[in-house]
């Protein structure tokens, strides 16, 4: 039987298959069931409209939180810019992507879907990730915890550094990310509007 490494965890470990089925689920739901409440056009118009600026907000906060851990993850506890206002920002910014997702789609009920599965897979991850830092950090990790929220920016504590590293190919990696993320625009009004069209 193979071991899981310790800083894993289960959850971490299956994450994959869990969100793959999740997502076939949602992606089932919204094809084929008609929404439990419906909008107005002009809450729905809203809805897009605060849809897209989370989506792209979210894209924009991974982006510049990944170029600030750059190549120090798990080799040094980062302080600075996101990292110094929450300990999780990649999290969080990619939770700005689920809500902006659900707003686009423009249905409540598959807004709350997918918050709940975001956080009933990313939230033992995040558990795990703590656990796993404190064991490696100790009291530095532990003071930070302290100083910095986990989940949610404050930023009145936010710190820069005066001279930033570049990792041009994490550079690369966040932006071809954030670009296919950003291809649920078009394929999002598409499959609505073909939908409109049957129904």
């Amino acid at each position: 039987m193979k071991l899981i490494p310790q800083k894993e965890g289960w959850i971490n470990h299956y994450r994959k298959p869990f969100l793959w089925v999740t997502g076939l689920i949602f992606v089932g739901l919204w094809l084929f069931t008609d929404p439990l409440w419906s909008f107005s056009p002009y809450i729905f118009e809203l809805s897009e409209g605060f849809g897209s600026l989370f989506l792209v907000a979210g894209v924009i906060g991974r982006i510049y939180s990944s170029l600030t851990i750059a190549s120090h993850k798990n080799k040094e506890v980062v302080k600075t810019e996101m990292y110094s206002v929450v300990r999780h920002p990649l999290y969080f910014f990619s939770f700005f992507m689920i809500i902006g997702i659900g707003l686009l789609i423009g249905r409540a009920e598959l807004l709350l879907y997918l918050m709940v599965f975001y956080w009933a897979c990313f939230f033992p991850m995040i558990l795990n990730e703590e656990k796993f830092l404190l064991k490696k950090f100790g009291k530095e990790y532990a003071d930070y915890q302290k100083q910095v929220p986990m989940l949610f920016p404050n930023f009145s504590k936010w710190k820069a550094r005066e001279v930033a590293e570049i990792n041009l190919r994490l550079v690369k990696r966040t932006i071809l990310d954030g670009s296919l993320v950003l291809f649920l625009f078009p394929i999002i009004e598409i499959v609505s509007y073909i939908k409109h069209l049957i129904l």
